[in-house]
């Protein structure tokens, strides 16, 4: 749906400059801000990491101050003019983990209404139109891996980490440092959680461990993971979740070499013959079943599962099979959670 502004209500506004296109240069960044549900950071806490995902440069940073945790982002911007009033419309106090994307290319503006603020910057209306798709695009390569990521970072078996969304802000610079602000924020509402201190050695670690890990991250499986992560719709989060189960256990079972998997596990036993071990690796490699692949990459890559986890599988898909045959049309209570805490074993490894 496209909405259309009267000239008055821009000059309401404050945009009361008009621009011809190409008369700013800018190149720009986007923040997005998610509550860490679950725990607790030191006081005053605000570290960044940069990493390139799929090509893309990024930031995240774990903060107990949303502007504190923004200015780690980008150079010394604040991500709201007054976060007391902010935290009270999102019903949060923290701790925040902000993701950062971009810059962009420098791209030119486009006819618009221009604004000049008193500390010197710009703020534009509907000038960068290209931007939104450009930052959107980024956005969509790099935002479910990192989200995935830091959600597997900060979770452990005994400690539950949710992480909620609360805004995206996008801002740029013109060549010469002047910024251009374009500011959106989606506010959600809050429900009641309990937390635990996590102290800064905890923190750094935990970071270190996303840069290193999230470009090892299969993406397609991250994308499903992070949808999941960022729905309250416990259908929904169910099927996210175990569509990240049923993509990465189809690609670990891909890269597996049957035949030297096969020779592992009977080794200790009588040898068999290279026509048995032949026939034995081209069964498994032709198995179909999910179920099985499942079994099999357990067997073989997630040395580490055990079998209450191969009980748990068997127990979503046939979940998952009677939501798809229209048998029901809501998993048992607690199967979301279940699947999510079953495909963080598996991503993260």
């Amino acid at each position: 749906m496209t909405v259309t502004f009267s000239t008055h209500f821009i000059e309401f506004m404050g945009f009361s400059e008009a621009i011809g296109e190409g008369a700013i240069t800018a190149c720009f960044v986007s923040v997005t801000v998610y509550e860490a549900r679950g725990i607790v950071v030191p006081e005053g806490f605000s570290e960044a990491l940069s990493a390139q995902i799929a090509g893309a440069n990024c930031r995240v940073a774990i903060a107990q101050s949303v502007n504190q945790g923004c200015q780690a982002l980008t150079d010394g911007d604040d991500f709201v003019e007054a976060e007391p009033e902010w935290r009270k419309q999102v019903k949060s106090d923290g701790p925040f983990v902000l993701i950062g994307v971009g810059p962009t290319e420098f791209v030119e503006c486009s006819a618009g209404s221009l604004r000049r603020n008193a500390d010197g910057g710009l703020s534009t209306f509907n000038c960068f139109p290209q931007m939104h798709e450009a930052l959107r695009s980024l956005e969509e390569r790099v935002i479910p891996s990192l989200l995935s990521a830091m959600t597997c970072a900060l979770n452990e078996p005994d400690l539950y980490v949710a992480l909620r969304r609360l805004g995206r802000a996008s801002s740029g610079k013109c060549p010469d440092g002047t910024q251009v602000q374009d500011f959106r924020i989606a506010i959600e509402g809050g429900e009641a959680h309990g937390s635990r201190f996590l102290d800064s050695p905890t923190l750094l670690a935990r970071l270190d461990d996303i840069a290193r890990m999230t470009p090892a991250l299969n993406t397609k499986a991250a994308k499903f993971f992070a949808l999941g992560v960022g729905e309250s719709d416990h259908l929904k989060r169910f099927l996210y979740f175990f569509l990240a189960l049923e993509i990465e256990t189809n690609a670990v079972f891909a890269r597996i070499d049957h035949q030297s998997q096969t020779v592992q596990l009977m080794s200790g036993r009588a040898s068999p013959s290279a026509a048995t071990l032949d026939l034995l690796s081209r069964q498994v490699k032709s198995l179909k079943a999910l179920l099985d692949k499942f079994v099999w990459c357990v067997a073989c890559a997630w040395t580490d599962l055990s079998e209450s986890d191969v009980t748990l599988f068997k127990e979503l898909k046939l979940a998952r099979d009677e939501i798809a045959h229209g048998r029901t049309s809501e998993p048992p209570a607690g199967f979301s959670r279940s699947a999510e805490v079953l495909a963080r074993k598996i991503l993260w490894r």
